[in-house]
C-alpha cells in the first residue's frame, strides 16, 4: 500500500500504530509474538519419514488427539507447513522415559518438554504417561510455542 507522509493514510496508519501501542502497555508492555502453528504428527507422517523409534509424543490439552511434538533419543520432531522439522537433542537435557529428553536445541527453534510438577503420572508396563509442558522458543529465545497436554512415553 503507498502512502504519503500528509493525508489521511498516513494518519490513519499512525493512529493505528499508537492503538497497538498503548495496547501493548496495557498487557505488560509486550505485545503478542507470533505463535508457530503446529500440526499434528500422523501415521502418514511416521511411515513416510520413517520415524520410527522410542520415545515421548506430546498432545496439547484442547487441541485434538494428534501429537504435536515427539521427543527421541537424538531428535524433537514438529511439522510446520507440512513438513516435519527435526531438533537435535541438548547436551544440557535431563532424561525422559523411553530414551527421551527434556531439551532439544537447534538454529531454529529449541524445546523444553518436562512433567507438570502435581500432574497425572502413571506407568502401565513399559509406558509412562504425564502431564506435560512444551516450550518452544525461537532463534532469539522468543516463546513462539507454549502448552501443557498429556505425554506418552512408549517404545514406537
Amino acid at each position: 500500500m503507498r502512502t504519503t507522509k500528509t493525508g489521511k493514510g498516513h494518519m490513519r496508519k499512525t493512529g493505528i500504530a499508537a492503538a497497538l501501542l498503548a495496547l501493548a502497555a496495557c498487557s505488560g508492555g509486550k505485545p503478542d509474538m507470533p505463535k508457530l502453528a503446529l500440526q499434528p504428527i500422523l501415521y502418514f507422517d511416521v511411515t513416510r519419514n520413517k520415524l520410527y523409534g522410542s520415545g515421548c509424543n506430546f498432545v496439547a490439552a484442547g487441541d485434538g488427539m494428534g501429537a504435536v511434538f515427539l521427543a527421541m533419543e537424538g531428535r524433537g520432531l514438529i511439522k510446520l507447513d507440512d513438513h516435519i522439522l527435526a531438533i537435535p537433542a541438548a547436551a544440557d537435557a535431563a532424561p525422559l522415559p523411553q530414551g527421551a529428553h527434556t531439551h532439544y536445541a537447534g538454529p531454529l527453534y529449541a524445546a523444553t518438554l518436562v512433567p507438570v510438577a502435581g500432574g497425572k503420572h502413571k506407568t502401565l508396563g513399559v509406558v509412562s504417561v504425564f502431564t506435560g509442558h512444551l516450550l518452544i522458543t525461537d532463534a532469539r529465545g522468543q516463546t513462539v510455542y507454549e502448552a501443557t497436554g498429556d505425554t506418552q512415553c512408549k517404545p514406537m
